[in-house]
């Protein structure tokens, strides 16, 4: 299943309205608009989803459309460490129906679970309930880059913000002969001369790779590369390594192309997008980099826009006649929100 819509409140009053999203997303806005916080919140509740959260992390509100073939709409309230409601729809029917002092689910009118956790994480059951297992599901495969965060410190061996995938060596070595060398070809499309790449095993039964590139003699590992590099080859192997997995992925990259050129930037949005999209994973990415938005198709943008707390978001669904209108100016993408396009074209709300 795919993530098609996320609603997100907090209790500092910070409130995001129905984002809708698609296989492939650009979630773009001027600086403080909220495209980080929107990704951290959306991480947020998939951790806590998977039980890798508590109830007392902080007071929110949150709403979940999940579809493939059928909708399933979930929601739930936190407050003081409590679940104050929990609601899971499927097609419109009701399936969960849970409010702070009483709880009914699948027709089981005598359900008690603890006040801090969730229905769907105390009565999971692949055959009774198999809609509470696509949205754990759907948390369990859904992981998250800072890209910005990425760096080579060998302290840190796990770049992942918001994951339990394997490491780099083990990555590598699950994908395919035929995706390494697919990894290979997108360095060098991205202008990074790697000649191979070898996997070798340390004294302690460790794993390890071998870098080599192109004019260097001597092999690197991967915390030996330049940063930028390091931060493409680690979403390109992960993205690769999610396309060997039998089920749909959905991968987060806050900052996309971050600290990244002109070419280097472009031409990764474009590998990700177009590699996302055949290959059913579903990418969310934000960026306020010009060059990033210019090589990515409106269809894909969600341009978030805030007004005091809250943050609502235009796109090619609920604003085609803006996007169309946007389109026939001949104008480049990053120029709908450098100019007055959107507030010249738009009532407010």
């Amino acid at each position: 299943m795919i993530l098609t819509e996320f609603s997100y409140k907090q209790a500092s009053g910070w409130n995001l309205k129905e984002l809708s999203l698609n296989h492939q997303n650009l979630i773009v806005g001027l600086n403080s608009v909220g495209k980080s916080r929107t990704v951290s919140a959306l991480g947020q509740v998939a951790r806590f989803i998977r039980g890798e959260a508590d109830a007392n992390m902080e007071d929110i509100e949150c709403s979940l459309i999940l579809e493939n073939g059928n909708r399933l709409e979930y929601s739930f309230e936190i407050k003081g460490g409590e679940i104050q409601s929990e609601i899971l729809r499927k097609d419109g029917q009701s399936l969960i129906m849970r409010e702070r002092f009483s709880a009914a689910m699948y027709n089981d009118n005598q359900v008690s679970p603890p006040a801090g956790k969730l229905l769907i994480q105390v009565r999971r059951d692949t055959q009774r309930y198999p809609e509470i297992e696509e949205i754990i599901r759907w948390a369990e495969h859904t992981s998250m880059f800072v890209f910005s965060n990425i760096t080579t410190s060998p302290n840190s061996l796990s770049p992942y913000t918001i994951s339990n995938e394997p490491l780099l060596p083990v990555m590598y070595e699950k994908i395919s002969e035929e995706k390494q060398k697919r990894l290979l070809t997108f360095m060098h499309e991205l202008g990074y001369e790697i000649d191979r790449i070898e996997e070798y095993q340390r004294e302690n039964g460790s794993k390890m790779l071998h870098i080599y590139e192109k004019g260097i003699e001597n092999p690197m590992t991967p915390f030996e590369l330049s940063n930028g590099m390091f931060r493409v080859f680690c979403v390109l192997l992960y993205m690769l390594y999610c396309s060997t997995l039998a089920d749909a992925r959905c991968l987060i990259i806050d900052d996309m192309g971050e600290g990244l050129d002109y070419m280097r930037s472009t031409r990764l949005g474009k590998i990700m997008f177009n590699y996302c999209e055949e290959n059913h994973i579903q990418l969310l990415a934000t960026s306020n980099d010009s060059f990033l938005m210019d090589a990515v198709d409106l269809q894909y943008w969600n341009i978030l826009q805030r007004k005091g707390g809250r943050v609502y978001s235009l796109n090619n669904k609920n604003s085609k006649e803006l996007f169309e209108r946007f389109v026939r100016t001949g104008l480049s993408n990053f120029d709908i929100l450098s100019s007055n396009f959107i507030a010249n074209n738009t009532k407010d709300e």
